[in-house]
């Protein structure tokens, strides 16, 4: 036998954990785009930048800051993400075969 899956089980408190799962991934995607953004520009661009002579050699300063806040990004998506894994737990109370 199968097993079904009925909707009518979903109560209020297990759609506030999905709302709660489904935010926690979005803000795992909004810092891991911010974690690499900052990495692009303090990494790629700006070293780029002052080899070719676009930008001036001052701008070789804004490099720490960024990659500080790149890791502060990262490590704020690490947690976003370690939040959604514990609130995957309430796919089980509805949906017992979540790993298909």
């Amino acid at each position: 036998m199968e097993p079904t899956i009925d909707p009518h089980v979903i109560g209020i408190e297990s759609w506030s954990e999905l709302g709660s799962l489904l935010r926690s991934l979005w803000l795992v995607v909004l810092f891991v785009v911010l974690f690499a953004s900052n990495m692009i520009l303090g990494h790629i661009m700006i070293p780029s930048f002052v080899m070719s002579g676009h930008v001036p050699e001052s701008f070789s300063k804004a490099r720490p800051p960024l990659y500080v806040l790149a890791v502060l990004c990262f490590a704020v998506a690490m947690f976003f993400l370690s939040r959604a894994v514990d609130f995957a737990g309430v796919l089980r109370d509805f949906w017992p075969d979540y790993w298909i």
